[in-house]
């Protein structure tokens, strides 16, 4: 014999539509939860960013403030020392005192030197020609002075102009033997009369000092200034600069120092808090996505138990309508056949007699049917009494109402069974899997006219369990099989075979209390129905 299961979809059940509500209102419960949590981190995230951005974009304005303020005290200190020399001569005629000119053309270099980290000077006269220079401590003779900074003509100039001290132009930046270097130059004031005769011969004084760096160092800024030094160039990347420009207004590099970005240690400071704040989110996130699991699935409990309920309540008040509508008839025959054999028995023929008694015989079988209707409802309320904690075997359930139906019935039938599983199985509801067993195989005994073979296939596929029962009958249409399912309707195969309509429903009923589900198929060329029975296996 071929069974033929699982060819057609599966029709959803009420349970899982039940289901898939109930996922729906899950999701739409869960999904603002989740969008509100995304959103939130996200606004945190970018508010942080946006934090540590703003601090380090105004640290950097800052330290180029600083360094920018620092470059002009050097230019104006470099201004003020070309003043105090290039005026040198007036404070001594102003004091009365004498010039030790040895010391000032021999000695003087080197205290420049040591004293301000002056590199080189000169002395240029009108016509532009050198009466002294020095470099790097020692004088040099005017034939071998070193040549003048690029660009120095439009500072002698400007210098040559500035008749007081308020009127010294101030410095600039020169490469002086490619580094950065200060320039500075100033008017020499006249010896003789420095109110009256200042700079009357024309001479201009120059001072060419060093950019010390290492200024910021001992300044005690070094922590906010790192890895300073000049660049001849824009600023590398990861690093910040100042523009540092010459004696024509050119760009001739930038003072770079390493961006240090001190958002980003603030972010950094901030990830631990961030960390435990993240930590606490997902936590309250769990609770709530457990108690919205909970709830939704307490109210599908709920909804499913209403569901049977309502329907176990429909079931009994259409059979009671049914059983007091069908008792009348077979209860008016019995009493009517009565009371024909008490009043004119001993006027009847034996023929008539027996036709009376069959009458009586008749609704007696009528009455045993509706009691055998009452006995399965009550079996399907049983079987939603839950589980058993013993295992059963199915098999063994099999050929047990198997026997049952077969002596009932006074089927001479054989039961093929085919048990794939054949091992004890727990978690079963034996009342409810004896409800089905019994009114397939009563089924599949009547519509097969007690004829052929009646096969029972027991198998796992997966995580599901099915029972098989395929008969010789008639088979059901494609337009029937779903509505034999519904409480007292009878298939157009069914005339001339007793029953109420309810053997179907309470199996389904009982299949459905397991957790699974009850459906028909047709069984293939030359056979009848196939009823499957799927439920899930126990955890």
């Amino acid at each position: 014999m071929v069974v033929i299961t699982g060819r057609a979809a599966r029709p959803q059940s009420r349970t899982d539509r039940v289901r898939d509500i109930l996922a729906r209102r899950r999701r739409n419960l869960l999904l603002p939860i989740l969008l509100l949590v995304a959103v939130s981190l996200i606004a945190v995230s970018g508010l942080l960013y946006w934090s540590a951005e703003s601090v380090s974009r105004r640290d950097a304005v800052a330290q180029e403030d600083l360094v920018g303020s620092v470059m002009q005290l050097r230019k104006d200190g470099l201004r003020q020392l070309v003043i105090d020399y290039a005026w040198w001569d007036a404070a001594v005629s102003r004091l009365g005192t004498a010039l030790d000119e040895r010391w000032a053309r021999e000695e003087l270099p080197a205290y420049l030197r040591t004293a301000f980290h002056v590199l080189a000077g000169w002395v240029v006269a009108p016509d532009g020609t050198v009466r002294y220079s020095f470099e790097n401590g020692r004088a040099v003779a005017p034939e071998n002075a070193p040549a003048l900074p690029a660009g120095a003509a439009e500072l002698i100039a400007a210098a040559r102009s500035g008749r007081s001290i308020d009127a010294v132009p101030a410095g600039g930046f020169v490469l002086y033997q490619q580094d950065l270097a200060l320039v500075g130059a100033s008017l020499i004031a006249a010896r003789e009369s420095a109110e009256a005769s200042a700079g009357e011969d024309g001479s201009v004084l120059i001072f060419v000092q060093p950019v010390d760096l290492t200024l910021f160092t001992r300044a005690g800024v070094a922590e906010h200034i790192d890895d300073l030094h000049f660049l001849r160039g824009p600023p590398p990347q990861d690093y910040l600069g100042c523009e540092v420009k010459g004696l024509d207004g050119q760009v001739i590099g930038s003072v770079v120092w390493r961006d240090q970005r001190s958002g980003d240690d603030l972010l950094w400071s901030l990830a631990p808090l961030l960390l435990v704040a993240l930590l606490a989110v997902c936590f309250l996130l769990v609770l709530a996505i457990k108690r919205v699991e909970t709830v939704v699935s307490r109210e599908g409990r709920l909804s499913i138990s209403l569901h049977q309920e309502k329907q176990r309540r429909s079931q009994k008040s259409d059979f009671v309508s049914m059983v007091s509508h069908e008792l009348r008839t077979p209860l008016q025959a019995i009493g009517t056949s009565a009371d024909m054999l008490e009043r004119f028995g001993d006027q009847m023929s034996e023929a008539e007699r027996r036709e009376e008694t069959k009458t009586i015989r008749s609704a007696v079988s009528t009455l045993a049917r509706l009691v055998d209707d009452v006995l399965v409802m009550g079996r399907s309320e049983a079987a939603e009494n839950g589980a058993g904690t013993e295992p059963s075997d199915l098999g063994r359930l099999c050929r047990a109402v198997w026997r049952e139906v077969s002596v009932a019935l006074r089927s001479k039938q054989q039961l093929v069974l085919k048990d794939e599983i054949a091992a004890p199985i727990h978690g079963l509801n034996d009342a409810a899997m004896h409800t089905i067993l019994s009114n397939l195989l009563q089924n599949a005994i009547k519509y097969s006219r007690r004829l052929g073979e009646v096969v029972v296939e027991l198998k796992r596929d997966g995580g599901n369990y099915i029972v098989a029962v395929t008969d010789c009958g008639p088979g059901i249409s494609a337009e029937e099989r779903e509505a034999i399912f519904q409480p007292y309707w009878r298939s157009t195969q069914a005339d001339g075979i007793a029953g109420t309509g309810l053997g179907l429903p309470v199996a389904r009923s009982a299949a459905r209390s397991l957790g699974g589900e009850l459906e028909v198929e047709d069984a293939g060329e030359g056979k009848g129905a196939c009823f499957t029975v799927r439920w899930p296996v126990p955890d």
